[in-house]
């Protein structure tokens, strides 16, 4: 019988002499599971966030001149890959949420919560060679039957579209009662669930003037999308 170290070096050797190779079984052992996808919802912004310029990344006011939006202002980061961790460029990354109150901004959502005139409920955003986005939001309220929640849809050149959710750690309560979030496996989950900490929004703690900079809670969200080849990356409407 083989010990489990010896079965090991057995498989690896096979692997090797079938001509896999070293590169080959690194290169497998970096491999990332696609993130989960879910359903767009019945409050995807059409026709409005097709009109959304891509640099407009401040939910949290209409403009510069405009008041600031209720509740706990937030930053979210993220990064685009795909299944070999490799950024992926130009892809467009739509987020819709809701307000404070947690109220989306859709004539569907009869829910009687208020909304809130001074928030941008989406964005688009276009990534870079980098595969990074980011965007000033605040924190989603809880809407009626769902843990706060940011949808994201993203569209990348020659791939199937990516419809998914994300949740938020400190919000773990209101989570494990949301059923959507439930349906999802236990790694599933954790990979669609960010964690925020207290982070100055620049590169620097301090601007040019030697003043500190802003610091907003900040979380990052890493999506993977799946290969080209893959037609079920997104559910249907």
């Amino acid at each position: 019988m083989f010990s489990s170290s010896n079965r090991r070096l057995f498989l690896t050797r096979a692997a090797i002499a079938s001509g896999l190779g070293s590169g080959l079984i690194g290169r497998t052992l970096a491999w990332e599971p696609p993130t989960a996808s879910a359903t767009k919802g019945p409050f995807y912004p059409i026709p409005e966030i097709s009109k959304q310029k891509y640099y407009d990344t401040d939910l949290t006011r209409l403009d510069a001149q405009s008041p600031i939006a209720q509740g706990q202002q937030i930053l979210v980061r993220g990064v685009v890959v795909d299944m070999d961790e490799k950024p992926l460029d130009q892809v467009i990354v739509e987020v819709w949420q809701a307000c404070d109150t947690g109220r989306y901004n859709h004539p569907q959502d009869k829910n009687d919560r208020p909304i809130d005139p001074n928030f941008q409920y989406w964005a688009r955003i276009l990534t870079g060679p980098d595969g990074a986005f980011s965007f000033r939001t605040i924190q989603p309220g809880k809407y009626p039957g769902r843990t706060p929640h940011i949808h994201y849809r993203l569209v990348a050149p020659n791939r199937p579209e990516l419809v998914t959710q994300m949740y938020f750690e400190s919000q773990s309560e209101f989570n494990l009662k949301d059923g959507i979030y439930m349906d999802l496996k236990p790694q599933q989950r954790k990979a669609v669930t960010v964690g925020f900490e207290n982070k100055p929004i620049g590169p620097e703690p301090k601007d040019a003037s030697g003043q500190p900079v802003e610091k907003l809670p900040t979380g990052h969200f890493r999506v993977v999308l799946g290969p080209k080849s893959d037609a079920k990356s997104t559910q249907p409407m």
